[in-house]
């Protein structure tokens, strides 16, 4: 209990007018200065499917045209590389809470209708939540609410069971990890949108979108902050 109040105390609700990138005085554009946000890398034209990159918007890729997605959306708003890959790094390593408010704003501004009638931010394990003292997704998901009045359901998923990092695992490991590692509680939603900071193979929310069209969701949107493109 202790650690999330430190963390919070010490940089989430506090915010002393720097831009979070290059420190400089930004009153005029809280959080991120309007040279930051000039230079931030975004991906203008990907498949829906999977956010590989294409010369033309709207249009899925033919590896989702043979292997289509269990999700009917993917929505993203740059590739994971500086900057982007080191606020994510801050906000998970480093409690710094203000890049989950900054992270979800960009978000929002990419995101296009029709809304969800929730967001689901990728649940932690209890014991990884307690050590790291906050959820990132759940943190982005504020910075989300803060542009577009979107309902946030923290309680319909669960991880139940603890697994290794998957930073290093491979496709099929990474699936074999995620096996009962989630559960759902039963849902009224018929369209929801899956939330987290990076995508890397999908198996993660490969796996909850499973788990929410067997509860009776219609359609499972995934939403994210980046992408790891070579993957």
């Amino acid at each position: 209990m202790i650690r999330p109040l430190l963390t919070r105390l010490q940089s989430g609700p506090l915010w002393w007018g720097q831009c979070l990138l290059c420190r400089q005085d930004c009153h005029e554009a809280p959080l991120l200065c309007r040279h930051c946000r000039a230079d931030l890398p975004v991906l203008d034209h990907y498949c829906p499917g999977c956010t590989r990159a294409l010369p033309l918007a709207g249009v899925r890729c033919g590896h989702c045209q043979r292997r289509p997605p269990p999700w009917q959306r993917m929505q993203v708003v740059a590739p994971f590389a500086p900057p982007f890959s080191r606020l994510v790094h801050d906000l998970k390593y480093h409690g710094r809470l203000l890049n989950g408010r900054l992270l979800g704003q960009l978000l929002a501004e990419r995101l296009a209708p029709p809304w969800p009638e929730a967001v689901l931010p990728v649940p932690l394990h209890w014991w990884r939540r307690l050590r790291r003292g906050h959820n990132q997704a759940e943190e982005i998901a504020r910075g989300l609410q803060q542009t577009l009045p979107l309902k946030v359901d923290r309680r319909l998923l669960r991880r139940i069971r603890a697994t290794p990092s998957q930073t290093h695992l491979s496709r099929a490991e990474r699936r074999r990890n995620l096996t009962d590692a989630f559960v759902a509680g039963a849902s009224r939603y018929r369209h929801v949108a899956l939330l987290d900071d990076v995508i890397t193979t999908g198996a993660t929310m490969a796996e909850l979108t499973r788990l929410l069209l067997a509860r009776g969701v219609e359609r499972v949107e995934v939403w994210a902050v980046c992408r790891t493109l070579e993957h």
